[in-house]
């Protein structure tokens, strides 16, 4: 794999909570979106004939119609947005928590090796007299 890795784990948790407080927001978001599409929808204007009675929710004309099936063609795209979100989190806190893991492991195979008594071959005097 090559490279040096340098992750400041303190870094990845604030990064983490500053993205999962946005990500949090998309409800919200989409709430309004949703409010905002539907309002853009009905005061678009319409095609009625003079004297026609608005039905209840007014008249759609054209533009809310292609409005209604922007909003129905993004709706997958939207549902996308949390999920992805959520998902990139995860993986991120988990890639950072197998990290430290691994530096916890390596120190502790370190110090384990570094405690072992020496073997029989350590202390054997060297083939050519030197210590």
């Amino acid at each position: 794999m090559g490279g040096k890795w340098d992750i400041r784990l303190d870094g990845v948790r604030v990064a983490l909570s500053h993205t999962g407080e946005v990500a949090g927001k998309f409800e919200e978001e989409f709430t309004s979106y949703g409010e905002h599409l539907s309002g853009a929808a009905t005061s678009a204007g319409t095609m009625a004939l003079g004297g026609a009675k608005a039905p209840e929710g007014g008249f759609v004309g054209p533009v809310g119609a292609a409005l209604k099936e922007f909003a129905d063609g993004t709706e997958n795209d939207l549902r996308f947005l949390p999920v992805r979100a959520g998902k990139s989190l995860k993986g991120a806190r988990e890639a950072a928590e197998a990290y430290q893991q691994g530096d916890l492991e390596m120190a502790q195979n370190k110090e384990d090796a570094a405690l072992k008594a020496p073997t029989p071959e350590e202390l054997r005097p060297p083939k050519d007299g030197k210590k």
